[in-house]
């Protein structure tokens, strides 16, 4: 019984962590580049894109989306107390475009 009760807890968070759905900064369905950047924008990253070719937007699709860092600043507070504050979070949207 002890042993039963000893390994409830690692079972339990094992099944979390296979239930647990992935987040990812990448919208679902096919859109074009430009609206995946704007998708991702209005979410509140700030997108960098890296591009293949010499194409416009328009005649790119998008080959991967990774996500970036956040990016902090220091905020005083009363008494002397700083807390650090994300200001935003960027994304790195690859783009392969026709030539």
């Amino acid at each position: 019984m002890l042993r039963s009760l000893t390994l409830l807890p690692v079972g339990l968070a094992a099944a979390g962590l296979v239930l647990a759905a992935p987040a990812g900064a990448a919208p679902t369905g096919p859109s074009t580049a430009q609206q995946t950047i704007d998708q991702l924008q209005s979410e509140g990253y700030r997108v960098i894109t890296t591009k293949v070719g010499a194409g416009s937007i328009d005649q790119c699709s998008v080959s991967g989306v990774r996500p970036g860092r956040d990016i902090t600043e220091l905020r005083a507070f009363p008494r002397g107390n700083t807390q650090e504050v994300v200001r935003y979070t960027t994304v790195y949207v690859d783009l392969a475009c026709a030539r």
